[in-house]
């Protein structure tokens, strides 16, 4: 079987599987964070660098989405003030790049706009955002795992 198919197949059954656990299971966790955290593993180029740089972008994003939404809070939310935070937000999550780490920028605005498209404004909702984020990033290393020993199954 071909790596293109593997990773194909290995992925169709994760997902399956999460989306089968999380719907009968009544999980209070969503599904589209998981497929989030899932792309920003494939995005990172897979392995352990991979799921290092994602797990990492993901949840520095969403550290960055509670920062801006505290300080925006803090200023009164004005429209402009508002804005101008989140800007800063940007230019903090691109800054830090110089951390190798922390250098998977996409991964940091992954998890900054699923936080903020999860209404994550507390440190506990940011913890639960991080959570379905690294499920997805896990979700995506086991996929790459699983894709792996099919792989050498049919050579």
């Amino acid at each position: 079987m071909n790596t293109m198919t593997a990773r194909g197949l290995s992925l169709a059954v994760v997902v399956a599987v999460w989306t089968a656990i999380s719907h009968t299971q009544n999980l209070p966790l969503s599904l589209w964070p998981v497929l989030v955290g899932l792309g920003c593993f494939l995005a990172a180029g897979g392995g352990i660098p991979g799921l290092q740089k994602s797990l990492a972008g993901v949840v520095s994003g969403v550290v960055w989405a509670l920062v801006y939404a505290g300080v925006s809070r803090a200023l009164g939310r004005q429209d402009i003030v508002d804005a101008l935070v989140l800007g800063a937000a940007a230019f903090g999550m691109v800054l830090q790049t110089r951390v190798p780490l922390l250098s998977f920028t996409a991964g940091a605005f992954a998890g900054a706009g699923t936080a903020l498209g999860m209404g994550a404004r507390t440190v506990q909702g940011g913890i639960r955002v991080a959570i379905v984020l690294a499920i997805g990033v896990g979700l995506g290393y086991a996929a790459e795992w699983l894709a792996g020993k099919v792989r050498t199954r049919t050579a």
